[in-house]
């Protein structure tokens, strides 16, 4: 039987190792960003748990950007899209940070959507300067085909990253193209951000990567030096092999100094390092 004093040691350990998985950034970083993705709610209940309840926890990082990889209502449907879209941003005010989004197919699904999606945001592809760094935002369901970036998108990201004047650049899409699980990805499109895309971000020092689309954390990928991460854990749908693999909701949480680029994976109750939470992989190789 504990004693008084057994308990309360107890739960002052308990605390301690709560607390410590949700330990606040221990570098001191030039750029904080958090990253999140696939926060669309289920189609009938609407529910998006995560994201709400994390909201707070966003805030408490404190970060100089944030940034959502696409999927933010769950679409298809025009006399609801207007509605999910209030909701959504709603809850995206709660953000203190400042915030830039990347649609996704959920958001963007035909003419109409397209129509809708401009009127309220003005534009689906834009680069935006923090902290001497430079953020760009691409649109990779043109067309409303998976992982197409067209010809004139091409021509001015080309111009955007000409002018170097930051210390690092990153870049956001919804559909990554370089894993070989993106199906329904034409190859032709697959072929133009290898031969064309992804040289032109390897000459230009990108730093990073980062998509989502498929409900999970990775497998992250380095290719030429450049590191590509894929983060759609935040909403209710969940890759069921990620699952069984032990994966769960999260968001990214990115730190950035001049010599290093740290990128941690931010659960409901702990933070992992990206190679602990890649836990595919060995599977999707």
């Amino acid at each position: 039987m504990r004693t008084m004093a057994g308990k309360r040691l107890f739960f002052g350990l308990m605390v301690f190792i709560f607390l410590s998985c949700w330990s606040l950034p221990l570098i001191s970083a030039d750029l904080r960003m958090v990253i999140i993705g696939d926060t669309s709610p289920e189609f009938f209940s609407k529910k998006s748990p995560f994201f709400k309840n994390m909201i707070n926890k966003i805030n408490d990082f404190k970060p100089d950007i944030v940034i959502h990889l696409g999927d933010m209502i769950a679409g298809y449907g025009l006399r609801r899209a207007e509605s999910q879209w209030n909701e959504f941003d709603q809850l995206a005010k709660r953000i203190q940070a400042p915030f830039f989004r990347v649609p996704g197919n959920h958001d963007i699904y035909s003419q109409k959507s397209l129509q809708t999606y401009l009127r309220r945001y003005h534009q689906t592809y834009q680069s935006v300067d923090i902290n001497s760094y430079h953020f760009v935002l691409l649109y990779d369901v043109e067309n409303n085909e998976l992982g197409h970036i067209s010809g004139q998108q091409f021509e001015w990201l080309k111009n955007d990253l000409s002018s170097d004047n930051w210390k690092g650049a990153f870049v956001f899409v919804h559909v990554p193209l370089w894993t070989k699980t993106s199906k329904y990805v034409h190859q032709r499109d697959k072929d133009f951000w290898f031969n064309k895309i992804h040289p032109l971000l390897v000459q230009e020092k990108v730093l990073a990567v980062f998509a989502g689309h498929y409900h999970r954390f990775g497998p992250t990928r380095e290719i030429d030096g450049l590191k590509y991460y894929i983060s759609g854990g935040g909403g209710p749908r969940l890759n069921n092999l990620y699952i069984g693999h032990g994966g769960a909701n999260h968001f990214l949480l990115v730190e950035v100094t001049e010599q290093e680029m740290v990128v941690q994976v931010v659960f409901e109750n702990k933070i992992l390092s990206a190679e602990e939470a890649d836990v595919l992989r060995d599977v999707l190789k």
